[in-house]
């Protein structure tokens, strides 16, 4: 049976990656993108899903799949505002997280970060923790978090 996967953060680097595998991937029969802006020259296997991921909840409905994987976060170069830092990197993950289990999907993965610890004092590690915990919380069969130990 071919499967369906969702990537949230498809036009970042490591999400990008993660989009060129599957698309040569043969068990992968559809590829839901969930994202700000719009890929152009993807195959017709790539069904993508435009809006604010803040409010990723508006794609409840569309939020089917076997197997998401949650590929999301900024920087604080990029994103200077720690209020709006942590609805990306926590917000966005634990909505999916949510969603997942909501949708009867068994499997989900998230990048996270080396340190990542719910007690730092660091705000980084802080959230990347607290976001790691809750996403565990949902329950979820097959939950992976994904870190890069060097």
């Amino acid at each position: 049976m071919k499967k369906t996967a969702i990537i949230l953060g498809a036009t970042g680097l490591t999400g990008h990656v993660l989009l060129e595998k599957l698309l040569k991937d043969d068990r992968y029969e559809t590829i839901k993108l969930f994202s700000r802006t719009k890929i152009e020259g993807l195959p017709n296997k790539v069904k993508q899903f435009i809006g604010n991921l803040l409010e990723l909840d508006q794609f409840k409905a569309d939020f089917t799949a076997d197997e998401v994987y949650c590929c999301i976060g900024t920087t604080a170069k990029k994103t200077p505002n720690k209020t709006l830092y942590k609805q990306i990197d926590y917000g966005i993950p634990v909505t999916a997280a949510k969603l997942s289990k909501e949708n009867n999907i068994p499997t989900f993965l998230v990048v996270s970060a080396m340190g990542a610890n719910k007690k730092s004092s660091v705000f980084y590690n802080k959230t990347k923790g607290e976001m790691e915990h809750d996403v565990l919380q949902q329950n979820i069969k097959h939950t992976f978090i994904l870190k890069c130990l060097r």
